[in-house]
């Protein structure tokens, strides 16, 4: 299964957040850091942005030569800042533990009806272009999923410590 990675980081994310506080969801250790709570909507955000856009691109048949690249290793690479773009950017809103884990049900939920309605080849041939990647096959987009999540996954452990 390609996307394992995808889903063990979304294990990992569920199990750090079973294990926080409360009162920890909205702690920022300086004021331009996202709290994990932030983190989490932006992922949820992210997520279901990526989903709907390989629908649509998978849809309008927008072909990708899909290319070998280590998006592992691209996306763990936190010397490299990214600033998210204005409708992945977190609101703010203060969710509860509860409500987070439904965002993340949710655009899993979103994400696993994607891949079980797709063929093979649809994910390898079509796609869309990622801001500062390049082109990015559908199969592609979901790895980089994963490895997005656990980039956040990284940033909320030291929010916390």
């Amino acid at each position: 299964m390609y996307y394992a990675k995808t889903y063990e980081a979304r294990e990992e994310l569920l199990h750090v957040l079973e294990g926080l506080e409360e009162e920890k969801l909205h702690h920022k250790k300086s004021p331009e850091l996202w709290s994990v709570s932030e983190n989490v909507e932006h992922l949820y955000l992210i997520e279901n942005k990526i989903v709907n856009g390989l629908k649509k691109a998978i849809q309008a048949k927008l072909a990708v030569e899909e290319k070998d690249l280590n998006l592992e290793k691209m996306l763990a690479n936190r010397t490299y800042k990214v600033q998210a773009p204005e409708d992945i950017v977190p609101s703010g809103h203060p969710y509860t533990k509860v409500e987070l884990f439904q965002l993340l049900e949710q655009s899993r939920a979103n994400l696993n009806k994607f891949i079980q309605e797709t063929d093979d080849e649809s994910l390898h041939a079509y796609g869309f272009n990622h801001r500062w990647i390049g082109d990015l096959s559908a199969q592609q987009w979901v790895l980089l999923i994963g490895f997005h999540e656990r980039r956040h996954i990284d940033q909320i452990k030291k929010s916390i410590q």
